[in-house]
């Protein structure tokens, strides 16, 4: 900060520009409004039924006096210009006050908007600590990293999110460099119904199946051909055709949901 050092001999040229330079230095600390934050409440405006106390605020960078009252919807700023007269019999507008306080005017900022910050003695000891763990913790999220899963339509996923479009219809499974299926991340496969082959169905041993007398099934006579002479089986059929040789379903039941990731 600019310093004046008035304690010199000589006869200290005070003048204008040396109260001028003290003003500009003490500007500074409106700076230091900016740890609270704008429109927060640094002391007093403490609220007691309808009325507020008086206090110091911060508004658009600027620390300034609060003048309390009873309580309005919006506070302004207000500036008062003090006169003084001069040698020569002038006068002449010499200071400025400037206070907020509740009215209306073409520019107002909203008292339900004023908040008082979090005092520093308040913030605990361990909190870069914390800090640091939980941004190694948040790591997996970030872009095209970690997924989770959404729950709610599309258009209520929160900003700075959005749905990995080339999940859709997808579930995952892990990685395992010893099978060819899954050894390439991000590769894909699988199919939602299956239909079966010749080669996947089960062996059945033809000695488990006999002939009754005439041909019929059921008896203990040697297995050589249906009997066809009624039309139930065609020339060289031991069992009649059966099965519609659809496709069926090999999903496990399921509930859609969206896969999302955090992309900044």
């Amino acid at each position: 900060m600019n310093k004046t050092n008035f304690n010199q001999a000589g006869g200290f040229p005070l003048k204008t520009e040396r109260l001028q330079e003290l003003q500009t230095a003490y500007e500074i600390f409106n700076h230091l409004g900016n740890i609270a934050g704008n429109l927060s409440i640094l002391s007093g405006c403490a609220v007691t039924g309808s009325s507020v106390t008086d206090g110091v605020v911060v508004i658009d960078n600027e620390v300034i006096v609060f003048k309390g009252g009873y309580v309005a919807a919006n506070v302004i700023i207000i500036e008062e210009a003090i006169d003084k007269e001069f040698e020569d019999g002038s006068i002449k507008k010499i200071h400025t006050v400037r206070y907020a306080t509740f009215g209306t005017a073409a520019t107002s900022w909203p008292w339900a908007s004023f908040k008082k910050p979090i005092e520093t003695k308040a913030i605990p000891a361990d909190l870069v600590s914390r800090l640091e763990i939980l941004e190694k913790k948040n790591a997996v999220f970030q872009s095209g990293g970690g997924m989770v899963l959404w729950n709610k339509p599309a258009n209520q996923i929160p900003v700075g999110w959005a749905e990995v479009i080339n999940w859709r219809g997808r579930m995952p499974i892990g990685f395992d460099a010893s099978q060819s299926e899954f050894n390439t991340m991000g590769k894909i496969g699988g199919d939602k119904i299956k239909q079966l082959t010749i080669a996947e169905l089960p062996e059945v041993k033809p000695e488990t199946i006999r002939l009754n007398k005439g041909g019929k099934f059921g008896g203990n006579a040697a297995l050589t051909q249906g009997d066809y002479s009624n039309g139930l089986y065609g020339a060289g059929e031991f069992i009649k055709p059966f099965g519609g040789n659809q496709p069926f379903s090999i999903m496990n039941p399921y509930r859609v949901v969206l896969f999302i990731e955090y992309i900044g």
